[in-house]
């Protein structure tokens, strides 16, 4: 499954909007094949599966990536126990969210189509959220049969929220999450519930090292190549039969005593592959798996060399899942070519954000000519009194003081204070 376009109408801070995501299945403009319709095609990224969402605080990135986690669910979400309050837009009494699917083998249906709607009304405090193709009110929808189970790969989607943490795995109650909501929606849990943790690796891959050791190479593999650009090595060892380890400089450390940086990265990926082992039957691939990745913030701890590769490596070691991302780092955005760049602009008078794809070419400039591009709109990077120090000089320089004129360049290739 892959979410071809969304549209959103009175969800927040959107009035009626339409965002088109790119995936690895998309037919995109090739040189010498006419233009569609005359309206020309995408030409294809290098990261075909990949789309990234920039914008400024309350545009509503997460709002999109909970949107297509909804739709993603079907006519499943207004049973999964979701919690999504707020979702009518203020002074509407209705919202609607619907998407156009791409379904696979994995569905059953190999290039068809499905359409995903939701309407969210609103009486009083409360929303109710019904879903237009419910199979237990029309007796339609054979298509979404698959999204009422969770064991099975079709519709496969997860999603992780800006608070990712990894549940200690002595205190894991699997049977507690299964209260909260059924396993496909628990994989998309994180979106809406910021407590909501994520599944240990020692709580399930050491069975499946007993089990399926083909399995768990595999992991082990997709494990290292996530984490290539961190120079940590995921080692498979465990101390005392508990903590897995991870090779770092030289040492070997135990999964909690890492960094937020890390464990936040490795909970996530450490997650998601296990939900893909939990729906891929043998001996198909993990990396075959089709389906939506949904990560917000996904550069939240990371330091700016992995932000610098953190996108790219994780599509190439999955390339068939659909990845849809937020970030507010120009290192990340800089990453990306503009065919993958979703941008979110508010206005503040109405309070609506309106979506385009970025129009700037920013793919492979330096942080500073990125966050001085048309979409972050800095005038400057230099730190407030300096900026103003700086200009102070430049003013005296161009009427004739030569001492402000040496001063500037002094202060141009140096920071403000004194040197000691």
């Amino acid at each position: 499954m892959y979410i071809e376009q969304l549209n959103l109408k009175n969800v927040r801070t959107f009035v009626d909007e339409t965002i088109e995501f790119v995936h690895p299945d998309q037919e995109f403009r090739t040189k010498g094949k006419p233009e569609a319709n005359g309206s020309g095609w995408l030409p294809k990224p290098r990261l075909p599966n990949v789309n990234l969402l920039l914008g400024d605080n309350g545009s509503g990135k997460s709002t999109i990536l909970r949107a297509v986690a909804m739709a993603a669910l079907g006519p499943s979400f207004a049973d999964a126990r979701l919690a999504a309050p707020g979702l009518v837009r203020r002074g509407c009494e209705q919202a609607t969210l619907d998407a156009d699917v791409l379904l696979h083998d994995q569905e059953g249906a190999s290039g068809q189509r499905l359409h995903s709607a939701l309407t969210i009304s609103r009486l009083g405090e409360l929303e109710r959220i019904i879903a237009a193709d419910d199979p237990w009110v029309r007796g339609r929808g054979l298509l979404w049969r698959p999204v009422f189970e969770s064991k099975n790969e079709a519709f496969f989607a997860a999603g992780y929220g800006a608070t990712r943490r990894v549940e200690a795995p002595e205190n894991l109650d699997m049977a507690a999450r299964t209260r909260l909501t059924f396993q496909r929606g628990q994989r998309l849990q994180g979106l809406f519930q910021e407590s909501f943790t994520l599944i240990p690796l020692e709580t399930w891959l050491p069975q499946k090292q007993l089990d399926n050791p083909g399995r768990y190479r595999e992991v082990q593999g997709l494990l290292n190549h996530l984490l290539r650009p961190s120079r940590c090595k995921f080692t498979g060892d465990q101390e005392r039969q508990v903590d897995y380890l991870f090779s770092l400089g030289g040492a070997r450390i135990p999964f909690r005593w890492m960094s937020d940086g890390y464990r936040a990265f490795i909970g996530w990926v450490a997650d998601l592959l296990y939900h893909a082992c939990s729906v891929r039957p043998d001996p198909m691939k993990l990396v075959d798996l089709r389906g939506v990745v949904l990560v917000d913030e996904i550069d939240l701890h990371l330091h700016p060399r992995w932000q610098m590769r953190v996108i790219s490596t994780i599509a190439r070691t999955l390339p068939r899942m659909q990845f849809i991302l937020t970030s507010h780092s120009p290192l990340v955005a800089g990453s990306l070519e503009w065919m993958n760049i979703i941008t979110l602009k508010m206005n503040g008078r109405s309070n609506s954000t309106r979506a385009r794809r970025l129009k700037e070419s920013i793919h492979g400039l330096d942080a500073d000519q990125v966050l001085l591009s048309e979409f972050f709109g800095l005038s400057t990077t230099r730190a407030e009194p300096k900026a103003r120090e700086l200009d102070r000089l430049a003013l005296e320089a161009a009427r004739g003081d030569d001492k402000a004129a040496e001063l500037l360049i002094s202060r141009l290739a140096t920071g403000m204070e004194e040197s000691e």
